[in-house]
Parts: C-alpha cells; structure tokens; sequence
C-alpha cells in the first residue's frame, strides 16, 4: 500500500530537510520518506515496496533520492520536476 500525506504542515523544499527510514522482515517490508522532525510525506508498506521497485519509482541503491523524487512529482516535496 502506498501512502502519501497531502497534508504536511509544510512541504519539505530538499532532501536535506527529508530523512528516509526502512524496515526489512521476512515478508514484511516498509519504506518511507520523512520530514527531519519524523512526519511522514509518503511510504510503501509490503507489496508496494516491491512494485515501486519494479516500476521504477524506487531505486534500492538510492532509496533516500529515489523515495523523493517521487515525492517531487507528486508535488508533496520541493519544485515538481
């Protein structure tokens, strides 16, 4: 499941104000970028995570960078590419 948080307090306008957390367990997976201050702008929960990844929106080498650029083209993060 993918969630996003349209209703930040405010948008974050780089990724140095965003902080990425994960957590990995056997069948279970949860990726999600977050302000510095843990709100949460958008993560992927489970099944999600592995689409993402094969879709092309996560990159897991880059997981932080990928994670916010589709935040971006969401628009809940920085200037939309």
């Amino acid at each position: 499941m993918l969630q996003a948080n349209r209703i930040l307090s405010q948008h974050p306008q780089s990724i140095a104000e965003t902080q990425l957390q994960t957590w990995f367990e056997r069948d279970r997976a949860w990726v999600a970028l977050q302000t510095r201050d843990g709100e949460t702008i958008i993560e992927w929960w489970d099944d999600a995570v592995s689409e993402a990844i094969e879709d092309g929106f996560l990159n897991p080498r880059h997981y932080h960078e990928s994670a916010y650029e589709y935040a971006q083209s969401l628009r809940l993060a920085g200037g939309a590419r």
